[in-house]
């Protein structure tokens, strides 16, 4: 493809994320929670559905902050009454975190929302069509990931 197909390929793409993003973002903003803050509070919701124990270096790795960025966000949403930080037994300078009633419920509402997004790109395309999409989207998001880990080297 020509430079102006890809630009249209890309315009398109970020069109089709506009128009998702749009309803998360009024959860975000009726909530007062950043994109970032909604990404630590459904890793945690995940992990804890696993029986696992979450702790802070297991969402700076995930979210991919500083820890002190990492702790401001931790104490907005434990100020928010999103999650409980408690001390972890074996290391005091450790916290285990899990999230509230309140943080379930804003989890559950963004869950919907991934459901109802799903549910869109589904009934636009058949089954063979999914398939391929799905193939084509990690095949971009492994170059992305091949580009960023050269670029890291």
């Amino acid at each position: 493809m020509e430079g102006e197909e890809k630009k249209r390929l890309f315009g398109k793409l970020c069109y089709v994320h506009r128009q998702m993003t749009r309803e998360n973002h009024k959860i975000f903003s009726e909530c007062n929670i950043s994109p970032v803050q909604m990404h630590a509070l459904v890793f945690i919701g995940k992990s804890e559905r696993k029986g696992a124990c979450v702790k802070q270096k297991d969402i700076e790795t995930q979210v991919n902050l500083r820890p002190s960025s990492l702790s401001t966000l931790l104490k907005n949403l434990e100020k928010g009454g999103y999650i409980t930080r408690t001390v972890s037994e074996g290391d005091a300078r450790e916290k285990n975190l899990a999230l509230t009633e309140k943080g379930r419920q804003i989890c559950l509402k963004d869950r919907l929302l991934m459901d109802k997004c799903d549910d869109i790109i589904n009934n636009a395309l058949t089954p063979g069509e999914q398939r391929l999409f799905d193939e084509l989207l990690t095949k971009i998001l492994d170059s992305i990931n091949e580009k960023q880990n050269d670029s890291a080297n």
